[in-house]
């Protein structure tokens, strides 16, 4: 990401592994200027609320990604209302 920036000055969007803690240091580091939640926000539909209240995450389950249907995409439990 360093190299990126550094050869790099326009709005960078990072993705891959990065959680709220790892996410926001990319931002604050200004290495990045947003972070992308692809496989963590699929898992979790409410994924800005587990954030928030610092929630655990569902794992996603990779093995039915692009296979159609519903499971692995739209079966993940949400949180409980606060």
């Amino acid at each position: 990401m360093r190299v990126m920036r550094e050869h790099f000055d326009g709005m960078l969007i990072v993705n891959g592994g990065y959680d709220k803690t790892s996410g926001n240091a990319a931002i604050a580091s200004g290495l990045a200027d947003l972070v992308a939640f692809g496989a963590l926000f699929i898992a979790n539909p409410d994924l800005p609320e587990r954030l928030r209240r610092n929630a655990p995450f569902n794992p996603p389950d990779t093995a039915h990604f692009h296979i159609g249907g519903a499971e692995g995409y739209a079966d993940y439990p949400v949180l409980e209302p606060a």
